[in-house]
């Protein structure tokens, strides 16, 4: 049994819909840039942040007042803007796929979660109130905005949110497809992320781990790249068996294939250095796709422009798909935490569908010995079979094969 992907919804610096964000990317855009904080005070934050005001940011368009839906109108003066962000792509997959059982599952997955209340509420603390808003207070569960969905729509199937670092988009559709096997009687499953943690507490947080780019350029895959920047967006998709998308006459985007998870822990924050844990969810990924290396035409990278990851990884993709094409989106839109995968997938889909990909964002100089193909800008390429890889913190791997939906006439 195959499953598929029938409704999609992003919301990013590039775009408030697909075909917006899509084009934003294959023409060469980008979301990050300069930011000058709303408040500068050396008593609240450490030299390190404020350092970094003015030279790192990826930043996503907020929500405006006049985004929000009939549907959300009870909710949304409560609801953080990473909650409204994450909603707004919800009903954008949900109207797309067309949907309308009851019997629906939700993985809704934020690694910040209700990130601008979070320094409310600590706010209010300081100046020592006794009180904050309980329906704010909510947003900062991880597991509510996957609660909103199951109560605004009324979906009756399991609800849960997850994180595994930046591998959760994958993990959550791998958990997303394994739970429609385990409840046949389940129709779809609501699968999406959304992270804007461009505020203090995580960009000083990821500064002290000396993970953040000092340039402020994200680059990934070139010899003089220097870190990663933070990212900020939202993205859901509808996934269901293709049988049954097949019988309701839904539109379908493309097809889950396979998945590959491992954890290879070397360090709290490294890849191991051998690249085992990227070869071997590649492997079992493509393995369990019952296909080979050689009909791996592409490969969506994790690359997040840090001087160790990236060696690592295209290391690994080079020794197993020496002839793939190879981007990563992140140059262009930064890290997206929880997010990234799966917006990363939705672009990795558009490439396969259009026939088009975009170029690796500030890449200039290419590491490697030319065993790869990295396009700098947007390039024609015929997809049938492509892996998206996602590595996390504590050394979690996650691989998925995607595969081109061609309609049988």
């Amino acid at each position: 049994m195959d499953y598929v992907i029938t409704g999609r919804g992003i919301y990013n610096g590039l775009g408030k819909d697909v075909a917006t964000s899509w084009q934003g990317v294959l023409d060469g855009g980008t979301t990050i840039q300069a930011v000058t904080w709303p408040e500068d005070d050396p008593d609240r934050f450490p030299t390190t942040y404020s350092n970094l005001r003015t030279n790192v940011g990826g930043v996503s368009p907020s929500p405006e007042a006049d985004e929000c839906l009939d549907k959300f109108s009870r909710y949304w003066t409560h609801w953080d803007p990473n909650t409204r962000t994450g909603l707004l792509t919800v009903e954008q997959a949900v109207a797309e796929s067309g949907i309308d059982s009851k019997n629906v599952g939700v993985i809704f997955n934020t690694f910040g979660a209700g990130t601008e209340i979070r320094l409310g509420l600590f706010s209010a603390i300081n100046s020592g109130k006794t009180k904050y808003s309980p329906k704010k207070c909510l947003n900062i569960g991880l597991d509510f905005p996957a609660a909103q969905i199951s109560a605004i729509y009324g979906y009756q199937g399991p609800n849960t949110s997850m994180d595994s670092a930046c591998t959760t988009g994958l993990t959550a559709l791998e958990t997303a497809v394994n739970t429609l096997k385990a409840y046949p009687e389940l129709d779809a499953m609501v699968v999406g992320s959304s992270d804007r943690m461009f505020e203090p507490i995580y960009v000083y947080w990821f500064q002290s781990l000396g993970a953040l780019s000092p340039s402020g350029v994200s680059a990934p895959f070139d010899a003089n790249r220097d870190g990663f920047v933070m990212g900020e967006g939202a993205c859901t998709f509808i996934v269901e068996p293709m049988d049954k998308a097949l019988a309701r006459g839904a539109t379908i985007y493309g097809i889950i294939k396979s998945h590959g998870s491992s954890t290879f822990f070397d360090s709290d924050t490294s890849p191991d250095p051998a690249g085992e844990g990227a070869r071997d969810c590649m492997t079992q990924a493509v393995r369990r796709a019952g296909i080979s290396f050689n009909d791996v035409q592409y490969v969506n990278a994790h690359a997040t422009g840090t001087p160790i990851g990236d060696t690592i990884e295209h290391d690994a993709i080079a020794d197993l798909i020496p002839h793939a094409t190879v981007v990563s989106n992140k140059g262009q839109i930064g890290h997206c935490m929880s997010s990234a995968g799966l917006i990363e997938v939705l672009y990795t889909l558009e490439t396969m569908r259009t026939g088009e990909t975009p170029g690796n964002g500030n890449l200039k100089n290419p590491i490697g010995d030319g065993r790869l193909q990295l396009p700098q800008s947007a390039t024609k390429i015929d997809v049938k079979y492509a892996v998206k890889n996602s590595f996390g913190f504590g050394g979690r791997n996650a691989s998925v094969v995607l595969e081109r939906y061609d309609r049988a006439d």
